[in-house]
């Protein structure tokens, strides 16, 4: 897929999503995992982190087009 390749959000902080990241990394494909940043010190997935809140329904839709995402995968608990 090379850099090209439209970015996934993972909504996570779980073991499952943790192993998503790491799988979609190794594809090659863009991956940002957002946390909730509800834990001091989280075990960290591959690719990109960004923590905290989107500001609601039209900060993750404002952030969503910003980041050329494609697909949102929710992997929280």
């Amino acid at each position: 897929m090379g850099s090209m390749a439209p970015r996934v959000l993972i909504l996570g902080g779980t073991s499952e999503a943790r192993a998503l990241a790491a799988a979609l990394v190794a594809r090659d494909v863009p991956v940002t995992s957002s946390l909730a940043g509800r834990v001091a010190e989280p075990r960290l997935p591959k690719g990109d982190i960004r923590v905290g809140g989107f500001g609601g329904p039209e900060g993750l839709a404002r952030w969503l087009a910003d980041h050329d995402v494609r697909a949102v995968v929710d992997a929280t608990h």
